[in-house]
């Protein structure tokens, strides 16, 4: 493989492994699947991570696990900001929020960029701009049916235009459509390497969620396909061994265990014993083995654990704490980031302005903001005392004791 200067910018597209687990299916052309379903398969199956999409339609721990994400994101208010910190109360980017588009409100909007982010590390936002500069329509993307088209020219480049020549986007089967750089704004999550097309995430998701997916196959056939779970045998015997069941007996015990539920007794007149052949699910690890994956889904996207639902630690104080340590470290974090994106690519900040989402309102935040406002008079109290007692001190001074590392 060659690996160039090239694919260090825009992402090596050339090492994409084939691991797909339709070769194991029935008529596949390897020919081997008796010997897989005699001896079990022997060799690691993984699914296939260039469909990102539809593994989030499939396996129900990785959907859950980006809808809680994308829905905590997608809760925050969007509030403008001028350069002074105050509220701006009328401006064209307020009403594309109260309407962004015909199908959709602006936390859909938002929740769609933290989606496809999710799966693709990439959001795209069709929004063209008007008269002005002004931008009254705003539409999210799907990034799997979008192809950046890269000028090739990497370096020195002080804008996106510089980089990118133009999209396609390329929806159903329609004819792809070209889009222009200034009508397309772009999210992307940085992989640390790559410049334009960082590596999903999904792709370091490949063996939980080939391992989940696994899981579920296995109990599917445990529920499905039991076969015998057991043996009835004769325990009558004499001198020379064990009695046999007679044929005519043998042919009603069966014809009575199939015409019944296996919860009703069989009545018969043989002495029989019962053999299981049965294996545990519990003693298979598989619902430990689905939860080891489904952390791993969680630590991946920064989420906590407690933020969904489980059967073991779920106290109030631990759901109350891990949805706080959510917000904070991830959710909050993240929509700045979202919002700072929009702030430029909306050309807000050429006009002081910036956009900003505010989670005041989350309930398990509320315990937060009633703490800074207690500090916050605490502090007044202690500034109060100190001019009553006399002692001269300039307005930074003032500021830096009232407000501390909150400092505005």
């Amino acid at each position: 493989m060659n690996f160039n200067f090239w694919d260090a910018f825009f992402g090596n597209s050339e090492n994409i492994s084939k691991r797909y687990i339709d070769n194991f299916l029935p008529n596949s052309t390897t020919g081997n699947r008796y010997v897989n379903e005699l001896f079990g398969q022997k060799k690691a199956v993984w699914i296939d991570t260039n469909k990102a999409f539809q593994l989030y339609i499939d396996i129900p721990e990785l959907r859950t696990v980006v809808n809680r994400k994308a829905k905590m994101i997608s809760s925050g208010i969007p509030k403008l900001y001028n350069a002074k910190g105050e509220i701006v109360e009328n401006h064209w980017c307020l009403d594309l929020i109260k309407n962004p588009n015909p199908l959709q409100c602006w936390d859909e909007v938002i929740y769609s960029i933290s989606v496809n982010d999710s799966l693709y590390s990439s959001a795209f936002l069709y929004a063209p701009k008007r008269s002005f500069g002004i931008v009254n329509l705003i539409m999210p993307l799907a990034s799997h049916k979008m192809q950046i088209n890269t000028s090739g020219r990497t370096l020195k480049q002080m804008d996106k235009g510089g980089l990118i020549d133009s999209y396609i986007y390329n929806y159903s089967d329609e004819k792809p459509q070209k889009l222009e750089v200034e009508e397309v704004i772009l999210f992307q999550t940085s992989d640390g390497m790559n410049l334009l097309n960082p590596v999903s995430i999904i792709d370091s998701l490949k063996y939980p969620l080939s391992n989940i997916s696994a899981s579920y196959n296995k109990r599917n056939v445990l529920l499905e396909n039991i076969g015998s779970i057991g043996i009835l045998s004769a325990k009558k015997s004499d001198i020379g061994g064990a009695l046999p069941v007679t044929p005519e007996e043998k042919k009603k015990i069966q014809r009575d265990w199939y015409n019944r539920s296996k919860d009703e007794v069989i009545i018969t007149e043989s002495e029989l014993d019962w053999h299981p052949m049965s294996f545990p699910t519990k003693d298979l690890m598989l619902f430990e083995e689905l939860t080891a994956d489904k952390l791993a889904l969680i630590d991946a996207y920064g989420l906590n654990y407690y933020v969904f639902s489980n059967e073991k630690g779920s106290t109030f104080s631990n759901v109350r704490d891990g949805i706080r340590m959510a917000y904070t470290d991830t959710i909050i974090p993240e929509s700045d980031k979202i919002y700072d994106n929009l702030t430029e690519q909306l050309g807000l900040d050429k006009e002081g302005l910036r956009l900003k989402a505010h989670f005041d309102h989350i309930p398990v935040l509320q315990s937060d903001v009633a703490e800074e406002s207690q500090s916050l008079n605490t502090r007044a109290d202690a500034l109060n005392k100190i001019i009553l007692a006399g002692i001269d001190l300039s307005e930074d001074e003032k500021r830096a004791l009232l407000f501390g590392k909150f400092n505005l």
